[in-house]
């Protein structure tokens, strides 16, 4: 669990995963540089936690971001199985188990399960269904014996092209995620998509149709409109890193299978021009960086279109409040 000044969601996070119907061995909370008593609050919740949940506060060992918080709490666990959770988040009660259960299923890597997301306010639900808004469950899909579901066909194909996994509602196979490399500690948004997207890559996907977990909606969300230039970055540079892995001749330890190569070639124009777009509406610099993104891409030239400098310039010269 990464923490930047999360002491006004700690404790009702830490005390849904201390009711769990299956508890977790440990919690891990990665306070990372905090300023407002996150290391605090944290260590006092364990105490009062205990002995329903081992709660254990380390430093983020690595640059600011969750990316490195949570591998500092990866590489630290010995654990076969990591669950992942915001520290904004609450997990349902079965949330545990029933990630467990559809785990056990032969070569998983990454299992998950659907969240709603509810107003931070005032505890309204927002969207019932992650999945839904998604799209995920409109894709074939065929049961498992453990009772998950398994999309039909390549499960890297399938989320790339789209639907992502709630981060709070996912389970990673530890020793996967060693070798798909961890986060990726440069990224400060959509790290969690890359890395689950790699682990897709390197084995089975299973993931069930219940909500195992709610997201809280609030101003400071990093997954807030405020960054979704950020967001859309950081899927450009998936999706190049991807291509470069698939279209290399010795991609280990990942394994494209026949369709993947195709879906990367296909998937890394529309991120261009979705970041392009974004960046055209955060001012000059942003749209300069998206830019020579496009070109590392091979697709400079979409950064000429005569639209998005428009855009761009626009933005840059609108009045100020």
């Amino acid at each position: 669990m990464p923490a930047h000044d999360a002491a006004h969601f700690l404790r009702p996070t830490l005390e849904a995963i201390a009711a769990q119907t299956r508890p977790p061995a440990r919690v891990t909370v990665v306070d990372d540089r905090s300023t407002d008593g996150t290391p605090d609050l944290a260590e006092a919740l364990a105490r009062e936690l205990a002995p329903r949940l081992a709660i254990r506060l380390l430093r983020n060992a690595g640059p600011r971001g969750p990316a490195a918080a949570r591998n500092t709490a990866i590489r630290a666990s010995g654990a076969a199985w990591i669950a992942l959770c915001d520290a904004d988040d609450l997990l349902l009660p079965d949330h545990h188990a029933t990630l467990a259960a559809i785990a056990a299923a032969p070569g998983t890597t990454l299992a998950f399960g659907d969240c709603s997301l509810f107003d931070g306010a005032t505890g309204a639900t927002l969207v019932p269904s992650h999945h839904a808004k998604s799209r995920l469950l409109e894709l074939p899909a065929e049961a498992t014996p453990e009772g998950g579901l398994r999309l039909r066909g390549s499960s890297f194909a399938a989320l790339l092209r789209g639907p992502r996994v709630p981060t709070s509602a996912s389970f990673l196979h530890r020793d996967a995620v060693m070798r798909a490399g961890l986060f990726d500690e440069a990224m400060m948004f959509a790290e969690d998509a890359d890395l689950f997207l790699r682990l897709a890559w390197l084995g089975g996907v299973v993931f069930t149709d219940r909500c195992i977990a709610r997201k809280r909606v609030h101003p400071a969300n990093m997954s807030g409109e405020a960054n979704r230039a950020g967001f859309t970055h950081g899927d450009l540079v998936t999706r190049v890193r991807l291509r470069t892995i698939a279209r290399s001749a010795d991609p280990a330890p990942f394994r494209p299978g026949p369709d993947d190569l195709a879906v990367c070639e296909e998937m890394v124009p529309r991120a261009v021009r979705a970041h392009l777009y974004d960046a055209s509406r955060a001012g000059l610099p942003a749209y300069a960086e998206a830019a020579r993104l496009a070109r590392r891409a091979g697709l400079g030239r979409l950064a000429l279109a005569p639209r998005n400098l428009a855009r761009a310039l626009a933005f840059a010269l609108r009045p100020l409040g």
